[in-house]
């Protein structure tokens, strides 16, 4: 919430939350006008962000106070329920889709989880918005046998991108476009084409505003990250340079029994670290783990009632995920204390009306919004407190 002050004070000093001095500072840059360039932040976490009701408040919010730079997305309708706010995506003909949450998953995935693939010209996903596309930018894997692509804006002549480079790697491509609402790709059947994925950017980069890339994979733990190419998500984080990245894992970590936690908080360090290595001075936001609940079984020690119960090693989970934000300087949110502890699971389950669905883990649209404003106010109430208005 803005702060109220009388006309001609000065607005009250409140330092950043340690771990966030440099995405406020981006931001106070943008507010200020010196800096020309979007803020962007990347987002990666579970199922929790999978679904736009939890980003779309966060998204909503930076737009409204920052400007809309557009987003970045997973390629073509990479899963079922996929519907990012604002924008409809259908894909049709065959196109091979490829997830990277099986632990056997092979070859190449960027940031986006997922990736698609086809060599026929009959492949086509087209994207469509009431929103003005200002340039498209896509991310694809290239190679030495790899095929062009046919991009067309609204309805303009098709454009030919290759995607052919001399080395498998990851090939960017932009194309400015004149305020357009609709983005139709396929193969031009010159060879297969894989996509990583692809970003609608609002208009120039003169523009600024807020990017915020969000990809959630259902059923993810932070380990999906090493099943990433590590070129190509190299690559994909130093091109955006994101001032923020926000770490969004952990449920699905707690309800494994047999994790050793000391092994799980060093390789979230670690996660951490590479970041930072790759977006220096870049802020590291980590949502502690939200509450969860199962039915009871022999080793749960805390009852929420009705056959349900904590998993014993999810609150130790994120207390993991705390000392690792602790000791690499990122900013830590406790996403259990969303929803009260403890079962504050259970309690949203049996909310009226209900915040979260009977599976005691995934949140109901109308407790996914709760949890955004929470994390808002977590993320960003210390910024908004620096701005006053006069009375």
């Amino acid at each position: 919430m803005v702060s109220a002050c009388a006309a001609g004070t000065p607005c009250p000093t409140v330092a950043a939350p340690l771990g966030l001095e440099h995405f406020y500072a981006s931001l106070d840059a943008l507010k200020q006008g010196g800096r020309t360039k979007p803020v962007n932040i990347l987002h990666l976490g579970d199922s929790h962000i999978a679904l736009d009701h939890l980003t779309g408040v966060l998204r909503s919010r930076w737009a409204s106070e920052f400007g809309d730079a557009g987003r970045g997305l997973p390629p073509g309708n990479p899963y079922r329920y996929y519907a990012p706010q604002g924008y409809a995506v259908t894909m049709t003909g065959p196109w091979e889709v490829a997830s990277s949450l099986p632990v056997a998953a092979a070859g190449p995935f960027g940031v986006e989880g997922f990736r698609v693939s086809s060599a026929s010209a009959a492949a086509e996903m087209v994207l469509e918005t009431q929103k003005e596309i200002g340039a498209v930018e896509i991310e694809a894997g290239g190679g030495p046998e790899a095929g062009s692509l046919l991009l067309q804006l609204d309805g303009a002549a098709p454009l030919r991108l290759s995607t052919r480079a001399s080395m498998p790697g990851l090939v960017r491509l932009r194309v400015p476009a004149a305020a357009a609402h609709r983005v139709t790709l396929s193969p031009a059947g010159d060879g297969p084409v894989t996509l990583f994925g692809w970003a609608m950017r609002a208009g120039p980069e003169a523009h600024g505003g807020i990017r915020y890339d969000s990809y959630g994979v259902s059923g993810a733990t932070m380990d999906i990250t090493g099943r990433w190419d590590e070129a190509v998500t190299d690559a994909e984080i130093g091109a955006l340079a994101p001032d923020l990245v926000i770490l969004g894992y952990g449920t699905n970590e707690g309800f494994n029994d047999t994790i050793d936690l000391k092994a799980y908080g060093e390789r979230f360090e670690a996660l951490i670290r590479r970041i930072q290595r790759l977006s220096p001075g870049a802020s590291v936001a980590v949502l502690g783990a939200f509450d969860g609940a199962r039915k009871a079984k022999d080793g749960d020690r805390l009852s929420c009632g009705d056959g349900w119960a904590t998993p014993p090693k999810l609150d130790a989970l994120r207390e993991a995920q705390r000392e690792a934000a602790r000791r690499t300087g990122a900013w830590f949110f406790d996403g259990s204390r969303i929803m009260g502890r403890p079962c504050g699971m259970a309690q949203w389950v049996r909310a009226q009306p209900p915040l979260a669905w009977p599976d005691h883990v995934h949140l109901r649209p109308d407790g996914a919004r709760r949890a955004a404003e929470a994390i808002w106010a977590g993320l960003m109430g210390p910024y908004e407190a620096r701005s006053c208005r006069p009375r």
